[in-house]
């Protein structure tokens, strides 16, 4: 069953992936979160399915992979398209080259946990930690501004 699970949590990370960097980037996080969450749970729940285990761990599973990678790399694109533009307009669509970069990985991460079932923990891991540093980063962003009246 852990093994079923790591591989539907990776298959989801896959799908938050994709549908987090083609979503617009006016759309809210909790946006991403609601678009990519079906799919994640539906990648999760054939992952389940196809093990012969039961489904009903594919929703918090699928909710959790899809949902947070959707945020993070939607984050990550808008970023990218903003230093693109040169800071002009955070509503600016995503460079073909991010989507392609982000798409690519999403791929390899899935194929990978066909295979590699655990490997869906370490891509976990490693988008919490992108997660938590570019929360530390916004939060240091104006670290040193003052009102003075």
């Amino acid at each position: 069953m852990f093994l079923a699970i790591c591989q539907g949590l990776g298959l989801a990370i896959a799908a938050g992936l994709i549908l987090g960097v083609v979503l617009p980037p006016i759309m809210p996080s909790w946006g991403a979160v609601v678009g990519a969450a079906p799919l994640g749970i539906l990648a999760a729940g054939a992952a389940l399915n196809g093990a012969d285990e039961a489904v009903w761990p594919a929703v918090p599973v699928g909710l959790l992979g899809a949902g947070l990678a959707a945020v993070i790399s939607r984050d990550v694109a808008a970023g990218a398209a903003r230093r693109q533009q040169g800071g002009l307009g955070a509503d600016a669509q995503a460079a073909s080259g991010v989507t392609f970069i982000v798409v690519i990985a999403a791929v390899a991460i899935a194929a990978v946990c066909l295979f590699l079932q655990p490997f869906s923990l370490v891509v976990l891991v490693a988008l919490l930690l992108v997660w938590g540093s570019r929360r530390r980063q916004a939060e240091r962003k104006h670290e040193g501004l003052r009102v003075l009246r």
